[in-house]
């Protein structure tokens, strides 16, 4: 896991010191090593630079003055082959191919055996070296081999040009600036945003999206002006020659909407071929040298990772887990409906690990919130992402470099309530009444209950037919908090509500396929990326990116991952005596949640401080001052309150000095 940065400008020299700016933006990301490649892109000319923190013997950044117009740096966090033999960049053999990656290619070992197989000759025992050679072996047709996560910018000589891509569900992130003398890119904004003369500012569309539809990074071109995410599935080039820039989508995930009835043969055999690629996806991902831990908050997806672990671990020892697996909490004692601790000690006594806990409080939260903002790069959607940052960093206080968890099962397998409306729905498309009264039957085995799912389809149906002015009004009318918004900032920006009307769910299985590629999954494994990162740990998710799971899964129909009122139920079925049977049958889901109503009252003094006129363009802060405590009392006691996002931007703005 790593952080990757690079320069490049068409009409005049790149001073060594922008690219260093860069990629010390991003030390946390890889504090283990760091290196340069700068390149003469005329002369097709390469020189290999190192750092303060390099690991190998180059010629020093701080004294190299030749005439070049693009740099590569890459800072590293040594997961495999921890010599330097794993520094980057890294070339092949001729120097014609350079590769910066961040990420890991899991399955690099079988990866590596074909290529041999070709000719190819390996001296590390890096994914990055297989990954290059993928690439010098199969050109872009490479990414269709890779099973991972990853974010890598390829300079190829021999085609004069830049090859970058990203992996399936964004899982590692990579952001661009691109005007007509420069493109850049890095693994995060902050990085990006560290060069002076890139011309960027707040996004009002972005800001909009996340006050009124809490959607982050929903556009290419976020909450800061002119940088833009590349998106999940996504490759580019850019041609040194001609400064040609061109992305396309490599990868398409198919899904099944064909309905079916119930089938226990049927059920049986999914849920064999489930538990071995979960227990495959979980194996390929302990392959490291460095210690390996997992998180566990007590729910069913963590609590699987955990077990599973277990399991191979009874049958094979493995060197960076040890005897017993270390696995991490968030613990709140005096908080009973957020906190999950007697379900996390369930699971750590019965898999007998060394399970250590974190008690974050508001105090902590008001402390480190300007960090934590920092380390997000944009806002986002509640005070949960505090407990997931307080996990990392006692993994990080526990010396554990790699971190297994959950992310992602939610989304592939149907583990959250709104997910209840639309199968109810698919089944009254296909007629199907049968199924439909028997799940109404079976609701308590569910988390929702008869008025919310009546409510939710009368939402849904309301949104598909009503008239947008209707819409518009009802939509503002129902939540106080947007009487808050500037009124010239919601009229400028009100015809984006308009994109409401394109969220209308065909099936379970469609909508699943949208949360897992672009809105649910992506914002969640954006949180991981930086609270892992933040504290130098790599975050790896079975669930969420391994790629002979998702597709089986996807070809599997919503009657089987809905059942009898039970969430995710051919995940249980398919972990069944596994984990916990306790664990398996919770009803309830909480996740990594805190008691944000309690944390805001009491600190809603503190953070009252963040409302300055410098928001006026977008919040009446007048008047959300003078009803300040009423508005903090009114909020949600359990879940997600809307002042957060509100309080959130006005502390994004004064970090990032925008």
């Amino acid at each position: 896991m790593c952080g990757i940065t690079g320069i490049y400008c068409s009409k005049q020299r790149v001073k060594p010191e922008w690219i260093v700016r860069m990629n010390n933006a991003l030390k946390h990301r890889g504090p283990d090593d760091e290196g340069f490649l700068a390149i003469n892109t005329n002369a097709k000319e390469g020189y290999a630079l190192a750092g303060p923190d390099s690991k190998v013997d180059h010629s020093r950044i701080e004294v190299f003055d030749k005439e070049v117009n693009m740099f590569l740096g890459h800072r590293r966090l040594s997961i495999l082959d921890l010599s330097s033999l794993g520094h980057q960049p890294m070339s092949n053999r001729d120097k014609n191919l350079w590769i910066i990656h961040n990420g890991e290619i899991y399955n690099y070992v079988e990866l590596r055996e074909e290529l041999k197989a070709l000719g190819y000759d390996f001296f590390t025992n890096t994914d990055t070296e297989v990954l290059l050679a993928a690439y010098e072996e199969w050109g872009e047709n490479c990414l269709s081999k890779l099973n991972g996560m990853w974010s890598f910018v390829i300079y190829d000589k021999r085609k004069n040009g830049l090859f970058g891509a990203r992996d399936r569900t964004g899982v590692k992130p990579l952001y661009y600036y691109l005007d007509s003398n420069f493109f850049a890119f890095a693994s995060e904004i902050k990085s990006l945003k560290s060069i002076p003369m890139f011309k960027t500012g707040i996004n009002s569309n972005a800001v909009f999206d996340y006050f009124v539809f809490n959607w982050q990074e929903n556009d290419e071109e976020g909450f800061f002006k002119n940088i833009y995410e590349l998106q999940p599935s996504h490759a580019f080039h850019y041609c040194l020659s001609t400064n040609a820039f061109k992305k396309w989508q490599y990868y398409s995930l198919e899904y099944s909407e064909s309905w079916q009835r119930f089938d226990k043969s049927n059920l049986k055999h999914f849920t064999e071929k489930i538990k071995e690629r979960i227990l495959n996806a979980v194996s390929l991902r302990l392959r490291s040298d460095v210690p390996v831990g997992s998180c566990l908050s007590g729910g069913i997806d963590s609590s699987a990772i955990v077990c599973i672990v277990n399991e191979i671990l009874g049958k094979e020892s493995i060197a960076q887990i040890g005897e017993r697996q270390s696995v991490f909490t968030a613990c709140y004692e005096n908080d009973k409906s957020v906190d999950e601790s007697k379900w996390a000690q369930l699971v750590a006594e019965s898999t007998k690990t060394s399970w250590y806990r974190t008690f974050p409080d508001s105090k902590d939260f008001l402390e480190d919130l300007e960090d934590l903002v920092y380390t997000q790069d944009i806002p986002f959607g509640s005070t949960s992402i505090y407990a997931q940052y307080r996990v990392m960093k006692l993994a990080k206080e526990s010396n554990i470099k790699v971190l297994l968890d959950g992310q992602g099962a939610d989304e592939l397998f149907a583990g959250y309530q709104a997910y209840y409306r639309t199968f109810f729905a698919e089944i009254l498309k296909n007629v199907n009444i049968g199924t439909f009264v028997k799940e109404l039957k079976n609701l308590d085995n569910s988390p929702i209950n008869m008025r919310f799912l009546l409510t939710s389809l009368v939402k849904l149906y309301s949104a598909r037919y009503f008239p947008s002015p209707i819409k518009k009004y009802l939509f503002k009318a129902n939540i106080k908090e947007f009487n808050y918004l500037n009124a010239g900032f919601w009229d400028e920006n009100s015809e984006r509500l308009e994109l409401l009307k394109d969220k209308a769910d065909t099936s379970l299985n469609h909508m699943l396929y949208k949360h897992i590629n672009r809105q649910s999954l992506k914002s969640l494994l954006r949180y991981e990326d930086r609270n892992s990162m933040r504290f130098s740990i790599e975050a790896r998710t079975p669930f969420a990116d391994d790629i002979e799971l998702i597709e089986y899964v996807f070809q599997i129909p919503s009657v089987y991952k809905i059942h009898n009122g039970w969430s995710k139920y051919i995940l249980r079925e398919s972990i069944r005596g596994v984990i916990p049977e306790e664990i398996r049958l919770r009803k309830d889901k909480v996740g990594f949640a805190t008691p944000e109503f309690r944390w805001l009252n009491e600190m809603k003094d503190e953070l009252k401080d963040y409302f300055t006129p410098e928001l006026e363009e977008f919040i009446n802060t007048k008047k959300l001052l003078k009803d300040w405590d009423l508005l903090i009392n009114s909020q949600v006691k359990c879940g997600i309150t809307i002042i957060w996002r509100l309080i959130n931007f006005a502390v994004w703005k004064k970090v990032f000095g925008l």
